[in-house]
């Protein structure tokens, strides 16, 4: 099945969590359909998953186990978080949120299946690499219904993700600068950057573009966190062979961290490695070349016990939602509902009082190999010209601008505000 009819078939699925007509027999008649394009789909999943085609899983072929899910749902909290990756509590208040925006959607007014399973189900696939055979005959679903479940429950993710990762308005930030500044020195951080690659399978069209540096297949997700690893901003979809600087350069927070000056005032910056351009709204190390000074040195490591939390972050979120690692999925919409999907279910979980990060594990020394600045970032030497801007010359304007501020800023910040290293 090609990319376009993928699409066409999650349409559909979508369609059928609706009553479209009073007559319970139209309503099903559209749901069986959905659920057999979405077997259709998940039957090329496994096949990619188990490394072997696979015969038709429609009619007698799949034989259903009996399953009490609500030995799930009695588990202990502690037996629960480890499975589901958040306390019964949080799941809770994930189940009434979703259930309440897929209402008001118009795409949930009849449940088939209680709605509380179908979450747990959609969670296990998340935070486990399990095939989805192996997790349909854990629930006791057919892979079609588990898939269908799987795809209508992540788009909704990625639909609510505005909702959960939010750019701090003025009083966040002066929290998170605040916090940042007590733990390392070093002012005015309000969130640290970085880019992350999601393996994915070679997708159908086009797969050279997403052919990293590492010679596999991946797509390139730029994230920036603040002193909780609390998801900030999330830029998702560009391909595995475009590098970092790239990736910033197209995303919408580029744009606006350029143009909107109340987004970072003069006294604020984000921080980033070495493959970022300096900016006076973004710090970046002071490349090792064996000749740094004293303060450069001090710099950089005030810098990088910053820059250090969208590290943690993303450790942390592809150890909590295992499917980060690696997805088995050659439809690109797909992958990219599945990964906004985990950072959103990442920020919920913080946002429903369970921590990312103790406090304590901020200000903690770093190691010696986390310092920025000690060996030459792969993107240095990316070209910054903008040539793909239809607003190219004044942008460039701008951008230049911009790069002499951070010069200024940098040196500034190096000699007259941050303390002198140990």
């Amino acid at each position: 099945m090609d990319e376009a009819a993928l699409n066409v078939a999650m349409n559909v699925a979508v369609m059928a969590t609706q009553v479209v007509e009073e007559d319970d027999a139209d309503d099903d008649a559209v749901y069986l359909l959905a659920i057999r394009i979405a077997t259709e789909e998940v039957e090329e999943v496994m096949a990619l998953e188990e490394g072997q085609g696979l015969a038709d899983l429609g009619g007698e072929s799949w034989t259903y186990i009996t399953v009490d899910i609500n030995e799930y749902h009695d588990m202990p909290d502690r037996v629960f978080r480890l499975h589901f990756r958040m306390g019964k509590v949080v799941f809770e208040a994930l189940c009434d949120t979703l259930h309440q925006y897929l209402r008001d959607t118009g795409r949930l007014r009849r449940e088939r299946r209680p709605f509380r399973d179908v979450v747990l189900m959609v969670l296990w696939i998340l935070a486990t690499p399990d095939s989805f055979r192996s997790v349909a005959l854990r629930f006791g679903v057919s892979p079609g219904t588990l898939y269908y479940f799987y795809g209508y429950i992540i788009e909704a993710l990625r639909e609510l993700a505005p909702h959960y990762i939010q750019w701090p308005d003025n009083e966040d930030r002066e929290r998170i600068r605040t916090t940042f500044e007590e733990a390392s020195g070093f002012p005015g951080v309000v969130g640290s950057i970085d880019c992350t690659h999601v393996y994915v399978t070679a997708p159908v069209n086009d797969p050279a573009s997403y052919r990293n540096r590492h010679h596999t297949y991946s797509h390139n997700v730029q994230v920036v966190v603040d002193c909780d690893l609390l998801v900030r901003d999330i830029h998702v979809g560009e391909v595995g062979s475009m590098n970092d600087k790239r990736v910033f350069r197209r995303s919408p927070l580029s744009e606006s961290l350029l143009r909107e000056e109340g987004l970072t005032p003069p006294d604020e910056h984000l921080v980033g490695d070495g493959g970022y351009t300096l900016t006076y709204y973004m710090m970046i190390p002071f490349l090792n070349n064996g000749h740094l000074t004293e303060q450069q040195l001090n710099f950089n490591k005030r810098l990088s016990q910053c820059r250090v939390r969208v590290e943690n972050a993303f450790a942390r979120g592809k150890e909590k939602w295992r499917r980060l690692k690696f997805l088995h999925a050659r439809n690109q919409n797909i992958v990219v509902d599945h990964i906004t999907a985990c950072f959103v279910l990442h920020n919920f979980i913080i946002l429903n009082g369970e921590q990312a990060l103790r406090g304590e594990e901020l200000a903690q020394p770093i190691n010696n190999n986390q310092i920025l600045g000690n060996r030459q970032n792969n993107n240095n030497n990316v070209n910054d010209e903008e040539d793909e801007d239809p607003d190219g010359f004044e942008r460039r304007e701008l951008f230049e601008r911009a790069k002499e501020l951070g010069l200024e800023k940098r040196l500034f910040l190096m000699q007259h505000v941050l303390p002198d290293g140990e």
